[in-house]
């Protein structure tokens, strides 16, 4: 297939062109800024009709990755998240409409829950897809705004939307970070890839599905008191060699784990197919051998295809 990628140079892009033409896809790249990269590159911004229209022409699927995220709600006001987010992503929709395209892959965020996923302030939550979304911010509604375009969409004009609730993936200051945030709703930039590429098949009830994609971990919900009152000693359970690096690189478990909420993937699991590979357990190993030089620390595109 030819999948049209708005957002390329971003995080997502990275990961997901490698293993797009490892399946033998076409991918067609676009972004407002001016990118280096071998793929065909359109470069435009989602708020232009016109121009998203003409970087659809011609493709099979659309994956909309371009937006502005929570981390800039601190340098960017409602109204550029209205535009960028929701009327980007109408013109997405609109132009997979008038270009016949049939699928879309939405890249949404874990933000939409807002308030259901916040824990109370002496335990710890668990999200699933079946809490309803109260955002709590302009990105999450943005968000979840266009989750509900995708469902009249699908149902309105036959575009098949799987929506991705991603959890964090961007850079971090440090690789320790990066890392210990996989046990609190962070993910990998290669698992989001991965759940991309099963999205492009994905058989959707009623046209529209949605599916958190983060990180595995070991946690069920019976582990939410421990880890209340010693996560040390359930992480150390789970991740036997976690406790040595502690000591040896004088971590502080909790600075290091700030999160307090366990976000379950098994429906992902169940009906997409998803199965993350770079798990905490994974990246305390490579960690150990010195072979952690794939982690993002900084916000630099990646073009190594």
């Amino acid at each position: 297939m030819k999948v049209l990628i708005t957002g390329a140079g971003g995080n997502l892009g990275r990961a997901l062109v490698p293993l797009l033409l490892e399946q033998g896809h076409t991918p067609r790249l676009m972004d407002f800024r001016a990118i280096e990269t071998p793929h065909e590159l359109v470069q435009a911004d989602v708020r232009d009709f016109a121009a998203v229209q003409r970087a659809a022409e011609g493709v099979d699927v659309v994956v909309h990755a371009a937006a502005l995220h929570g981390i800039h709600l601190r340098k960017w006001t409602p109204q550029d998240f209205w535009a960028i987010n929701v009327t980007g992503t109408f013109n997405v929709f609109e132009a997979a409409r008038l270009q016949n395209i049939k699928r879309v892959v939405l890249c949404s965020t874990m933000g939409v829950y807002g308030e259901s996923a916040t824990p109370p302030p002496d335990a710890w939550g668990v999200v699933t897809e079946e809490l309803p979304c109260r955002p709590g911010d302009v990105y999450g509604m943005s968000k979840w705004l266009c989750e509900d375009m995708g469902r009249f969409y699908s149902r309105r004009w036959g575009v098949t939307t799987v929506a991705l609730r991603l959890g964090m993936f961007v850079p971090e200051a440090s690789i320790e970070r990066y890392g210990f945030r996989l046990l609190f709703g962070g993910v990998d930039d290669r698992d989001v890839a991965q759940a991309v590429l099963a999205s492009l098949a994905h058989e959707a009830a009623d046209g529209f599905d949605f599916f958190n994609i983060m990180a595995d971990v070991p946690f069920t919900p019976a582990d939410a008191p421990a880890l209340q009152n010693n996560k040390r000693e359930v992480l150390e359970r789970h991740y036997p060699e976690l406790g040595e690096l502690l000591e040896s690189r004088q971590w502080k478990l909790d600075e290091m784990v700030w999160g307090r909420t366990i976000w379950s993937v098994e429906k992902a699991r169940r009906l997409l197919g998803y199965r993350p590979q770079y798990n905490f357990d994974g990246f305390l190993r490579a960690l150990a051998a010195g072979d952690s030089e794939y982690y993002p620390v900084s916000d630099t595109a990646w073009w190594g295809v």
